[in-house]
């Protein structure tokens, strides 16, 4: 779907056809997920925010700017629902509880033994990190957001975003320097 057939989508919504909202949903929806995950450490709970994100987002559609993409609005929401909900439940994050959804197809022990070191450094290194700079890097790299869509989510300016970014990957690059 390009993002013009996007517009088109929200607009027959928002004149009354809600049964297209569907095709947002489907396209959104494993992303938002995923994203909402790398937030809140819990499976379950993702799903429930990402359904909560959705209803609100509708609810909410007539508020919608169409000069920004759907998908940062509505990560958008759907961040401050989770935050709301980390801060609720006085959790900590912490990217190492990441390590059972990590897909285990894997080649032979022997051939991933030091990949394995290497990813564990990885997870550790990030965990290290703030919470703002863990954010930016999920994003980043485990999101592909441009620097305008975190800008948008985090509701940062783009000048905060780069500077978190370059500082995050700049205390990862000394924390893994030793280890890898």
């Amino acid at each position: 779907m390009t993002d013009r057939q996007e517009k088109a989508t929200i607009n027959e919504i928002r004149g009354g056809n809600h049964e297209h909202y569907r095709v947002l949903v489907e396209r959104y929806h494993k992303g938002l997920v995923q994203h909402l995950f790398n937030i809140v450490h819990d499976g379950h709970t993702a799903e429930d925010l990402a359904q909560d994100a959705f209803i609100k987002a509708y609810e909410k559609l007539s508020q919608y700017d169409d000069t920004y993409a759907f998908s940062t609005w509505l990560y958008k929401i759907a961040d401050n629902m989770a935050y709301r909900h980390v801060k609720k439940m006085n959790r900590t994050r912490s990217i190492n509880e990441l390590e059972e959804f990590i897909p285990d197809d894997k080649p032979s022990s022997s051939e991933t033994t030091d990949k394995e070191l290497e990813r564990s450094a990885v997870q550790k290194a990030i965990g290290t990190l703030s919470r703002e700079y863990r954010q930016v890097v999920t994003l980043y790299y485990w999101d592909d957001c441009s620097y305008d869509e975190i800008a948008m989510i985090i509701d940062k300016p783009i000048g905060t975003v780069r500077t978190w970014l370059f500082r995050a990957k700049d205390q990862l690059r000394k924390e893994l320097h030793e280890k890898i």
